[in-house]
């Protein structure tokens, strides 16, 4: 018997279902729970993880899964969309368990609400933070009053604890608990990844920029890094364990520039031959050609950029740092070197007008990278922005299952548009884009050159016509 049981929620990988993106859904093993199972398991906790997110019947699934083991500990991760469902799967857990088992909750929105989420649900801990060494002060069973970065339940109201802090030395940590999953479980389209199955790989925590639309609850401002000797190993044990692919997470790879160089002069001396993108928005003003010619060398193949806005004072309202003229280079470098690119948009930031929508569709026409992704702006419980608008009064729901970045619902006013010309600049934004004759003309060639022609014919279909079966 398992003394920890770590779930991934059963609309993990489909809420973007149906929307503009259904498409570029990925299935690849939560990183997070492999991190904490890691951690349980080399202190001595037997540990499992059930994905619900790739089960047919999730529900199912797991109740098959509690009758036949009876764990100490259940965590459940949890972001804000899945929210009201990690409710509905705490409730269903305690009825099928009993009071005998305790029930943590950790992720963005339990480290964000930590109270609302234990009064509204049957978790007996919200985990705030980071939970690699938390999850284990708890499986061993520390005093409650004596673990850093927890609220939990204590008779009939909630007590918390002290801030824990933050870890400062990642190399000390055990490579995460990928074997744990199945490995040919999780497949990519083509369109996504150039092999499959494909597994995350984090490389650093903490974010030193200032934006105020992203969540700094879990890992905080300061930037942690892992050795590049350490980067290496793992790298080596995850395709040891028969991942085709990684997709780099890390909030800001090149924060440091000269590690993000060491660690791609590392794959080319070690001949590790594996194809790997950067999934997490890269600053324009973090990216040299140098590095970029070096990463190709070594592999990479696609870069995710966060150009956000084509307006100025659209990108200075949300702190972004950013100019439009160091867009513009970084687009260039990244054309020039001839990586594909997927360039991040959104719509709806604090000084946006009418006029500054079509500023910013014009502005990824101009720039033109492989594949756009638009969204309209949503002000997470995790992110400065939602607080600062909740005090303006302009947080309208806390219907959290509408807090998708795509497809989300009209949870707020903004201050000068309302929803409709959003919601009308949103659509416009994929027309203009992925309907421009150049755009069009430029990706058949490179469909052809790569024999996925009639595979990116489909998924385009499926992009302005979500209801094309899969």
């Amino acid at each position: 018997m398992d003394d920890v049981l770590l779930i991934n929620p059963p609309s993990a990988f489909s809420t973007y279902k149906g929307t503009k993106v259904d498409v570029y859904v990925q299935l690849y093993p939560v990183l997070s729970l492999a991190c904490l199972a890691a951690m349980l398991r080399e202190r001595g906790s037997g540990v499992s993880i059930l994905d619900l997110g790739i089960e047919q019947y999730p529900w199912q699934v797991l109740e098959a899964k509690l009758s036949e083991s009876k764990p100490r500990i259940i965590g459940v991760t949890c972001t804000t969309p899945l929210y009201p469902e990690v409710v509905q799967l705490s409730r269903a857990i305690r009825q099928w368990v009993g009071n005998g088992t305790v029930l943590v909750v950790g992720g963005p929105h339990p480290s964000a609400l930590p109270v609302e989420t234990l009064l509204e649900s049957d978790f007996d801990i919200a985990v705030v933070g980071e939970g690699d060494e938390t999850i284990v002060e708890i499986a061993e069973g520390k005093k409650l009053s004596d673990i850093k970065g927890i609220f939990y339940k204590a008779g009939e109201g909630i007590s918390s604890t002290p801030p824990r802090e933050r870890i400062k030395d990642l190399d000390a940590l055990p490579f995460p608990a990928l074997d744990l999953f199945d490995v040919n479980r999780y497949r990519c389209s083509r369109l996504v990844s150039r092999k499959t199955p494909m597994s995350d790989l984090m490389t650093s925590r903490g974010c030193v920029f200032n934006c105020s639309f992203c969540g700094k609850k879990v890992f905080g401002r300061r930037f942690i890094s892992k050795s590049p000797e350490k980067v290496i190993e793992e790298i080596k044990h995850t395709l040891s364990l028969g991942f085709k692919e990684i997709r780099v997470v890390d909030d800001m790879f090149t924060t440091n520039m000269d590690r993000a160089k060491t660690i791609c002069e590392m794959i080319l001396r070690e001949r590790l031959r594996f194809p790997w993108n950067l999934a997490a928005g890269l600053r324009v003003e973090c990216i040299d050609e140098e590095f970029l010619r070096l990463a190709k060398r070594a592999g990479l193949y696609q870069v995710s950029i966060g150009f956000e806005s084509g307006d100025q004072d659209c990108l200075d309202s949300i702190g972004k740092g950013i100019t439009l003229e160091q867009s513009m280079r970084a687009m260039h470098m990244v054309k020039k070197v001839g990586l594909e690119s997927v360039g991040f948009f959104m719509l709806g930031l604090p000084a946006e007008s009418e006029e500054s929508m079509k500023k910013t569709i014009d502005f990824a026409v101009k720039l033109m990278p492989d594949f756009a992704k638009v969204t309209i702006l949503m002000p997470l419980p995790d992110a400065r922005l939602f607080w600062e608008w909740e005090r303006q009064g302009l947080i309208k729901s806390r219907n959290w299952r509408e807090y998708k970045l795509h497809g989300g619902g009209a949870v707020y006013q903004h201050p000068t548009l309302d929803r409709e010309k959003l919601e009308q600049y949103y659509d416009l934004f994929y027309r203009r884009f992925y309907l421009n004759p150049k755009y069009l003309f430029r990706r058949a060639g490179i469909a052809i050159s790569r024999g996925t022609f009639f595979l990116e014919l489909y998924y385009g279909l499926r992009t302005f016509l979500p209801r094309v079966s899969g």
